[in-house]
């Protein structure tokens, strides 16, 4: 395994810019626009998306709470528009869309055409895998991730939003038959692409729905696989409660909760729900 100077030195030469850029290619924005509550104005509430062939279907991935929130806005009639990138209008609400959706397991998958895809200009994942689901990334291995925060979103006019992408590699700093987290590691943090750093107590919200990829190096050729779905990110609010001071966390549902289909493994995360529950009780 490469130290970390060795590997700073080989992503600030070019292999760090590439693999952002192939990370941000796959994920789009998934919003709704909602009246400012003074009244003046618009708001653009946002999560993340991205588009997978497993093999057997291709169908969109974001998070179960970023379809709830639209949905919401939908059912009280502030959402003005539901759009998924620039300019498609995406209609959350047409029980067709959707293929599955679980609150627990905090994923929600949906169907899109290929005309749509095209007009979206998005890289499909199919990555490096012979069946689905993928393997799960190894602990202190290279992960990439990619989404859109809120804050980074600019009205560029009245009816034209622009929003802005982060993109992030790290390593996986644990992997759990539910998760894998890569905590954000400032020390190390390299500005590869040349727009400058996040700031400490970054917000993050709106990244949920990203997805989250696992480097994989066979034989020279590297690639990658859906370690996750982004389902959490830092929480800057200070209330100790919900986050720790310092203590920057990406955390993502693992990829074998999705069936190759598209339907959700609901049997899947029964069982490890259970078990978990089963050691905290035993311990």
């Amino acid at each position: 395994m490469l130290g970390i100077d060795e590997a700073k030195r080989i992503m600030a030469a070019g292999l760090g810019r590439a693999e952002l850029e192939f990370v941000a290619s796959l994920t789009t924005p998934l919003y709704w626009v909602v009246p400012a509550l003074d009244g003046a104005g618009l708001v653009a509430r946002n999560g993340s998306a991205f588009f997978i062939d497993t093999g057997a279907a291709l169908f969109g991935v974001t998070a179960a709470h970023v379809i709830r929130g639209m949905q919401t806005a939908c059912a009280e009639g502030g959402a003005i528009s539901c759009q998924i990138g620039a300019d498609l209008s995406f209609d959350i609400t047409d029980s067709d869309c959707l293929i599955a959706i679980d609150d627990d397991i905090d994923i929600a998958t949906f169907r899109i055409s290929a005309n749509e895809l095209r007009a979206l200009g998005k890289t499909v994942l199919t990555g490096h895998q012979n069946r689905w689901p993928p393997s799960p990334p190894q602990p202190e291995r290279g992960v990439t991730y990619s989404g859109f925060p809120g804050v980074s979103t600019v009205w560029l006019g009245r009816r034209e939003v622009s929003f802005g992408v982060c993109s992030a590699a790290g390593v996986a700093s644990s992997v759990s038959d539910t998760d894998v987290c890569s905590m954000i590691e400032r020390q190390h943090l390299l500005d590869v692409m040349g727009t400058g750093l996040p700031p400490n107590n970054f917000n993050f919200g709106g990244m949920s729905g990203g997805p989250m990829l696992t480097v994989i190096e066979q034989r020279g050729l590297r690639s990658w696989q859906l370690a996750g779905v982004i389902y959490q990110g830092p929480n800057p609010s200070g209330d100790t409660e919900q986050a720790i001071a310092g203590l920057e966390i990406i955390r993502a549902r693992r990829a074998h909760f999705i069936l190759p289909d598209g339907r959700l493994d609901l049997r899947r995360w029964a069982e490890t729900r259970g078990f978990e529950a089963a050691q905290r009780a035993r311990s």
